[in-house]
Order: structure tokens, then C-alpha cells, then sequence
């Protein structure tokens, strides 16, 4: 089975990661990226960190025998620490094989390390990949606006009540 670390992206895996953003054209139209947005490691690393900072966000590389296919984010965390969002994206090539749900149950256990009592998530109603992964853990939809459904999932003990 391959093995699934999570890591703070530094220049190797953001040089990875960078390169997957300019070459993958089904990542590319799944983030939105237009045609003349192609990042170097540098930028990315960049960019990464400014998001991080705006968005009281943590990122991590998802490494697949250390190599990176995707990333995987706790952001929005509440000024009490107790709440906070998940996100993620994975390389077209490299899902369907259990990567992100691995990365999604490492990072719940790391959300849950913190304090965190509760994640949560807004996703497209047609992204079925996404809502199977939060449903299988156990997360419940209820819509937020037309083609979107929010996702809230009780983290750490199954005993403590969400925030």
C-alpha cells in the first residue's frame, strides 16, 4: 500500500506541486486556473503563504511515497480554535486510489490534536468524490445556496459535542 505523509510544503514538494498546476488541464479546470496561470515553485510557495496568512490556514503537501499529489488545508479557524474548514485538491492522475480520504482522516486527526471540535465544508453538489469522502466520515450535507451543500463533521472524541 503506499504510504500517505502530510508535510508543509517546502521547494521540493512546491516545485512538485507547481509543475502538476501547469500540466494537469483537468486540475487546472477543477481550480478554476486560467490559461496564463502557470506557477513556478517559488511563486506557489508565495502565493501559499499569503493564503495561509489571510485565511488562518495550515497547508500540507499529500505525499504518495514522498511524492506530492495534492494538498490538503485546516483554514477559517474561529477565534476560539474550537471550529475551522478543510479543503483540499488532488492531481487527476493520482485520484481514486484512497490518497485523499488517507490525507482527509490524517488531517482530522491533526485538526483534532489543535482542539478543533468541528470541521466544516462547502461543496458543489455535483462533486461527488468530495461528498462521498465527508459522508463516509460521517460528515451530514444540508444546502447553502443552489448547487452548493455545506458538510459538518465532529472531530476528536465521538462523545464531544460540536462547538
Amino acid at each position: 500500500m503506499t504510504e500517505i505523509t502530510l508535510e508543509e510544503p517546502g521547494s521540493r514538494e512546491a516545485a512538485q506541486l507547481a509543475a502538476m498546476l501547469c500540466e494537469d488541464d483537468v486540475l487546472r479546470g477543477d481550480l478554476g486556473m486560467g490559461p496564463d496561470r502557470k506557477p513556478t515553485a517559488d511563486s506557489f510557495l508565495e502565493h501559499l503563504a499569503e493564503w495561509c496568512a489571510s485565511r488562518r490556514a495550515t497547508t500540507y503537501a499529500i505525499l504518495a511515497d514522498d511524492v506530492a499529489v495534492g494538498t490538503i488545508s485546516i483554514s477559517h479557524r474561529s477565534p476560539d480554535g474550537r471550529s475551522a474548514r478543510v479543503g483540499y485538491w488532488m492531481g487527476s492522475r493520482h485520484r481514486r486510489q484512497g490518497h485523499c480520504t488517507r490525507a482527509f482522516e490524517a488531517v482530522l486527526a491533526r485538526a483534532a490534536a489543535e482542539g478543533i471540535r468541528c470541521v466544516s465544508a462547502t461543496i458543489a453538489a455535483d462533486n461527488l468524490p468530495s461528498r462521498r469522502l465527508w459522508e463516509r466520515q460521517g460528515g451530514v450535507p444540508s444546502e447553502v445556496s443552489e448547487g452548493r451543500l455545506r458538510y459538518e463533521l465532529p472531530v476528536g472524541s465521538p462523545a464531544a459535542p460540536p462547538p
